[in-house]
């Protein structure tokens, strides 16, 4: 968003280039740490330490299931965190089918309106900041 700080942006002003939150979270469920400890730990805001793991999470698995007791990567040399990540693999592939369904009839109310939603806002963006050229200005 306009005029917010970017996370890398904000480490680099406080002087943590290196960051990473896979260092503060534990493999293995029964080491499994809290969002608000993570937050003590790292010393950075709630904010920012959940853009971190959203991050992270294209890298490596980081759970925090709906009735665990925080984020963990699955030691998936144990069987419990095996079965838990497929559960979270459920969860999520739930997750992502309500959304899809809900996105449905919003996509579908913006074609009856004839509306682009993937390009309406683009037109927008693009007229920003364009110069004139002499033969445009009249």
């Amino acid at each position: 968003m306009e005029g917010q700080i970017e996370l890398v942006d904000y480490l680099r002003q406080i002087g943590r280039k290196n960051f990473n939150i896979l260092d503060y979270i534990p493999t293995g469920s029964e080491k499994a740490i809290r969002r608000s400890d993570l937050v003590k730990t790292c010393g950075l805001p709630d904010r920012y330490v959940r853009n971190a793991i959203a991050l992270a999470r294209r890298e490596i698995p980081i759970l925090n299931l709906q009735r665990g007791r925080g984020y963990f990567i699955p030691d998936m040399n144990d069987e419990e965190d095996r079965k838990k990540l497929i559960r979270y693999v459920r969860q999520e592939e739930s997750r992502l089918k309500h959304i899809g369904w809900s996105l449905k009839s919003a996509r579908q109310t913006l074609r009856n309106c004839g509306i682009d939603w993937r390009t309406e806002g683009e037109k927008k963006k693009q007229g920003k900041g364009k110069k004139k050229h002499k033969k445009d200005a009249a």
